[in-house]
């Protein structure tokens, strides 16, 4: 159990690392656009900053050059976004198939057996009342 637990740690730790990765490369690919000068290993704030508005004299370039630079992981976002709910959905529906249905399902026909019985049950009440009045009356 505790291996198990183990690698599963493991190989979510990988895959986050991997993302980590994958977003710094897209951080500095993004600064290069809003054009920074990432090339050296030592980066400051205020160069990347200052770098930043150099090459962007106004907020209006400053706008454009930022929405040309996000565009594609804004799509990447919304498709990664669509693809997570629709998996979602699915596994909850398929969850609800395996789980939930054939309890509600089992639960409704036990509830129908008991309304059958409580049924025959009213019925047998009803006619053996009505042999007491047959009775009593004669």
């Amino acid at each position: 159990m505790q291996d198990k637990v183990i690698a599963q740690f493991e190989q979510i730790q990988g895959q986050v690392n991997k993302q980590l990765d994958d977003a710094k490369v897209e951080g500095i690919r993004i600064l290069k656009e809003l054009g920074a000068n990432v090339e050296t290993e030592e980066l400051t704030f205020s160069e990347v900053v200052s770098d930043i508005r150099e090459a962007n004299p106004s907020v209006k370039e400053f706008v454009r050059s930022l929405n040309v630079a996000t565009y594609d992981n804004r799509f990447r976002a919304n498709w990664n976004a669509t693809m997570g709910t629709a998996l979602a959905k699915l596994n909850v529906e398929k969850a609800y198939v395996r789980n939930i249905k054939p309890r509600i399902a089992e639960a409704r026909e036990t509830v129908t057996a008991q309304v059958s019985n409580l049924k025959d049950l009213t019925e047998k009440a009803q006619d053996k009342a009505q042999e007491l009045r047959a009775k009593i009356a004669s």
